[in-house]
């Protein structure tokens, strides 16, 4: 009998990079992995690779009751992607034991700092 690729995924290994191969070319699709938190598969950890040209942090987004997200946030515990919100208690723990640096309020914030550009433009010389 042959095996549904359904089957292979819930009874096999879990999968953190696919290789893409249309009309001959390949791509490499590296995702996140999820892990459980409030709800189960609620919260996914992105590699820095997930953004194209590997730029960026490891970071995760933390997902609700209903699939939508509530916060991501970085590895030192600082708000990504310009959120910010308060991480439940079971996902606190879990970003904690993936080493996540979670402040004790559980608090994830974003902050813009303003800038006051200004900018030079000189010529110089002949």
């Amino acid at each position: 009998m042959m095996r549904e690729l359904i089957d292979l995924i819930a009874d096999g290994p879990v999968l953190d990079a696919v290789l893409v191969a249309p009309h001959a070319e390949a791509s490499l699709l590296l995702e996140g992995k999820t892990i459980d938190g409030r709800f189960k598969n609620g919260i996914r950890i992105d590699r820095p690779t997930h953004l194209g040209d590997g730029s960026g942090d490891v970071h995760a987004h933390v997902f609700g009751r209903h699939g939508d997200q509530v916060v991501a946030v970085n590895l030192d515990g600082s708000g990504s992607h310009g959120t910010k919100g308060r991480l439940s208690k079971e996902d606190a723990a879990a970003l904690s034991a993936q080493g996540f640096k979670i402040r004790s309020d559980r608090v994830v914030e974003w902050v813009v700092v303003d800038f006051d550009w200004t900018l030079l433009n000189e010529s110089f010389g002949g």
